[in-house]
């Protein structure tokens, strides 16, 4: 089920991370930096949303490897064939991903990553976009 955090701004960021305490690291950077977010804690959940309000989102931060049908890398390439353009940053403190196999608006950030990094990435990414 996805949860709205509201910070007042018009800029919608869905994170989609199974780890609590990551996912909720990440809303909160998010939400003081003005972002307004929906969180899902798998890929499987996030997907009815993202197929409805994908074009009015402004960026995805996605880990890689969840539980579910649908992984981080899965996820991405679909919501490419949906919504191509729409940024996504795809985290992971598993294995690297080749930056030459995403979709041109999506980056990557290796897992732990900085509070101040993570909200960096995404607002160039929403301001270039």
């Amino acid at each position: 089920m996805a949860q709205l955090h509201n910070s007042g701004s018009r800029r919608t960021v869905v994170v989609v991370e199974d780890e609590f305490l990551v996912r909720d690291l990440a809303v909160c950077e998010l939400e003081d930096n003005g972002f307004t977010v929906v969180e899902f804690d798998c890929a499987d959940a996030a997907l009815p949303y993202l197929r409805e309000h994908g074009g009015e989102t402004a960026a995805i931060v996605t880990d890689v490897q969840m539980p579910g049908s649908v992984n981080g890398l899965e996820l991405v390439a679909i919501l490419d064939r949906l919504w191509p353009g729409v940024p996504v940053l795809i985290t992971s403190g598993g294995p690297l991903v080749d930056p030459r196999l995403l979709p041109p608006c999506a980056g990557f950030i290796r897992k732990p990553w900085l509070p101040e990094d993570m909200v960096a990435r995404v607002a160039g990414m929403v301001s270039a976009h």
